[in-house]
């Protein structure tokens, strides 16, 4: 319980350290390369995609957090494949390996969205050729264990090409998190994409980087096969409500609109994700997860189906692990992702 109390104490010192900075970030829809945000292998899309605080010996989970970089992570390769929306294709590599001069490890990763070939043409509509158009980042992550509690910090080159015109910038991740020493327990805070973005064409502002801070805790009932978790989202913006005044109205009695009003329980609800592995087996599990913000967001005004929804399962043969992912955006419609991590060492 010591330990736990001085992991709170450590966290809430670096939420107040980030207070100036949170205050001045822009509201959702007004950032650049949004990419950043996607999950960066199929287990965090199978359990809700925001989720920092999971197990296990991916190394792409350093783009989640890079506090995640411990020594499991050592000599281990991952690649993930997820084909997005419109014929878009998500693709990330990964590849850790512990340093006994630093007494930590390191990782690199890439983050490849391609748009594929779009047809340019003029005002008129007549076809001029065709240009490619993809979003990309390198990172270079370091994590250090110190007891019970890993600090890690990653940098970004990213940027974003569409014809002649290209967005760039570097973008920093850090964090801390808890393992208990006895109890399957992780506590956990990320602040991601701090840094700058430059453009190479005059355009009304300058894009900025999707920030997020994050905190989070996954934990295992002792007696109970299945491990939790949850994560808080967005903390540096309360209100992530999008009330479109052309779907969410009443009428006065005088017939005039008065848009839809939002309580707190429920702008609450929209900065959790929450998962579950049921570990069914050492070398197989499945996943579960849900969204609600996706939900409330994606889903259609008079239909929900599994909008916000998420599951998965993970399977280890030898030295390899493969992991499947499937979210679920509206009805019948959603993105797999498949994740494959090969141990060097063996």
């Amino acid at each position: 319980m010591r330990q736990i109390s001085t992991c709170f104490s450590f966290l809430m010192l670096c939420l107040l350290l980030c207070t100036d900075f949170i205050v001045a970030q822009p509201a959702g829809g007004r950032s650049g390369l949004n990419f950043l945000q996607l999950p960066a292998q199929a287990k965090s899309t199978a359990l809700g995609a925001n989720h920092m605080t999971i197990s296990g010996n991916d190394p792409a989970l350093f783009l989640q957090n890079p506090a995640l970089l411990d020594s499991s992570k050592q000599d281990h390769v991952s690649v993930n494949l997820m084909p997005y929306l419109a014929d878009t294709k998500f693709i990330n590599l990964a590849y850790g390996k512990a340093v006994k001069r630093t007494s930590g490890t390191w990782a690199i990763g890439l983050q490849y969205l391609n748009y594929g070939t779009i047809t340019e043409t003029d005002a008129s509509g007549n076809i001029m050729g065709e240009f490619r158009a993809a979003d990309y980042g390198l990172s270079a992550g370091y994590g250090q264990t110190m007891g019970a509690f890993t600090l890690g910090g990653s940098v970004k080159l990213v940027g974003s090409s569409i014809e002649s015109y290209h967005v760039y910038g570097l973008a920093f991740d850090w964090g801390g998190v808890f393992k208990h020493p006895r109890q399957d327990l992780t506590i956990g805070f990320v602040v991601k994409s701090l840094g700058f973005l430059k453009q190479n064409f005059t355009g009304a502002n300058t894009p900025v980087l999707p920030f997020d801070l994050r905190t989070g805790i996954t934990f295992k009932p002792k007696y109970m096969p299945v491990r939790f978790t949850g994560t808080i989202h967005h903390l540096n913006r309360f209100d992530m409500v999008y009330n479109d005044p052309g779907l969410f109205f009443t009428y006065a009695i005088n017939g005039t609109r008065i848009p839809r009003k939002v309580g707190i329980a429920e702008k609450l609800a929209r900065h959790l994700s929450i998962g579950a592995e049921l570990l069914l087996d050492k070398n197989f599990k499945i996943l579960l997860g849900y969204d609600h913000l996706k939900r409330q967001e994606l889903r259609l005004y008079d239909a929900g189906g599994l909008a916000g929804f998420s599951f998965g399962a993970w399977l280890r043969i030898k030295r390899f692990e493969i992991t499947y992912g499937r979210a679920q955006y509206t009805p019948g419609f959603g993105s797999s992702s498949l994740s494959v991590m090969m141990d060097l060492k063996k």
